[in-house]
């Protein structure tokens, strides 16, 4: 085989170990690139791996954040009453208004709030006065359950110590009167006893108010968590 031959097969294994080798250097460059590139998007909170992101952002599928705190002003669907309705009872609201993040409607009004009632005390007799308390957890976009969560509303009954007053004055009164008919100024004297007894008995057999809200009540309540729609 003569020289020139080797020398032309020299040549070209030469020249493809070179480009072989420029291959190699080209991939590790390229690696390289990549991972400072996520590097960069990771320090930044941008999730790695370049454009997927930007994609859905195009595409309008990209989830939207409504913050922790903000505030949603609910109209009430659901009548609820702290003297039939059980713990666990469904509850169910709308929106009043628009929830916006910055000048863009993220939830418009009337969408669809779902929650239970966590809690259902009716009034009890002289002591014990009525509670009810619920929250809402769900929230229906588009058709799609979000899952949210919110400070629940919990409202206890006001007391009735100046009726109750009420109740055993006036039912002493009316005992002194008919005493007083019946039998002068002694009369008068045991009547008002047996007067004060009928008017405790009136307290003791009657119970205080109970928490009623009507379909229509508004609540707002405030996001305890951010949710992610």
């Amino acid at each position: 085989m003569s020289k020139d031959i080797l020398k032309g097969r020299g040549a070209r294994i030469t020249i493809a170990i070179l480009a072989l080798f420029s291959a190699v250097l080209l991939a590790g460059c390229q690696v390289s690139g990549d991972s400072t590139a996520n590097e960069k998007a990771a320090s930044k909170g941008a999730p790695a791996g370049g454009g997927g992101s930007g994609v859905l952002k195009a595409l309008g599928l990209e989830p939207v954040t409504i913050a922790q705190g903000t505030m949603l002003p609910l109209v009430l669907d659901t009548a609820l009453s702290s003297a039939t309705n059980k713990t666990g009872d469904l509850v169910m609201a709308r929106l009043g208004a628009d929830v916006r993040v910055g000048d863009k409607v993220i939830v418009p009004a009337g969408t669809e709030v779902r929650g239970q009632v966590t809690a259902a005390v009716p009034s009890g007799r002289v002591k014990g006065l009525a509670r009810l308390a619920f929250d809402f957890d769900t929230l229906i976009l588009k058709g799609k359950e979000h899952s949210i969560g919110t400070r629940p509303v919990d409202i206890t009954a006001g007391t009735q110590h100046k009726r109750d007053a009420e109740i055993i004055g006036g039912g002493a009164g009316a005992g002194a009167i008919i005493g007083a008919i019946a039998n002068g100024g002694k009369g008068a004297g045991i009547g008002a006893l047996i007067g004060g007894a009928t008017g405790t008995g009136v307290v003791l057999t009657n119970k205080g108010r109970e928490v009623e809200l009507g379909t229509g009540t508004h609540y707002t309540v405030s996001l305890t968590r951010e949710a992610r729609l």
